[in-house]
């Protein structure tokens, strides 16, 4: 289906949709602010929907020793979105292993926003233990072909780890799980301009 250019916000987006993504690029620093995170987590809904299956599933144990998934999962308020965003993995890594068999993976995806014309990178976890959502859109940016959306994509994902880094105080992350559009040597190499000398077994599974 082809729409003309103003058919397509009002077409993929509620008016609620629409003010949330544009109050969100307005603010939004390279990173996301603790008061930013309802609009980050409203935009990462808007650009996930259709690879909610795909996102970490955090295991959690209950009193009487039995597992669960902890991931909550929305309706996408417009299906239309199913068919005309098409998020693009970036990577899958590994924060942290808190014991043997439980890690703590972080899934990172680039969205365009069609009628926006940006590119939002959002970080997808297993609990909302983190940040208070399972997934928030950390950055966004402008690209004209597919080594733009790679370069620019790469600095967000930087950008979001040096945030960790500087302002949380996080160690650097422990493996990478998945290589996607960033690439296992890209990877690796970003996380090492942010965090020197990091201790990691450096594992890749694909």
């Amino acid at each position: 289906m082809i729409f003309q250019e103003s058919m397509i916000i009002p077409s993929l987006y509620t008016r609620d949709d629409q003010e949330v993504i544009e109050r969100w690029i307005k603010h939004s620093p390279t990173v996301t602010e603790k008061e930013d995170l309802v609009n980050a987590n409203r935009v990462a809904e808007i650009a996930l929907s259709s690879v909610q299956v795909r996102l970490p599933k955090g295991i959690s144990i209950r009193k009487d020793g039995s597992t669960f998934f902890g991931r909550k999962t929305w309706l996408c308020s417009v299906p239309m979105r199913h068919d005309l965003l098409f998020p693009i993995h970036l990577l899958e890594i590994n924060w942290d292993d808190s014991q043997p068999g439980f890690s703590w993976p972080e899934s990172y995806y680039a969205t365009l926003l069609p009628g926006y014309n940006v590119y939002a990178v959002t970080i997808s976890q297993g609990s909302a233990d983190s940040h208070g959502y399972f997934d928030v859109a950390v950055g966004c940016f402008q690209a004209d072909n597919t080594e733009q959306i790679a370069e620019n994509a790469a600095r967000v994902v930087q950008s979001w780890w040096q945030f960790q880094h500087n302002e949380l105080k996080k160690n650097g992350w422990k493996g990478l799980l998945k290589a996607g559009m960033i690439d296992s040597e890209s990877a690796f190499r970003l996380r090492d301009e942010v965090w020197k000398n990091v201790e990691t077994s450096g594992c890749v599974n694909t």
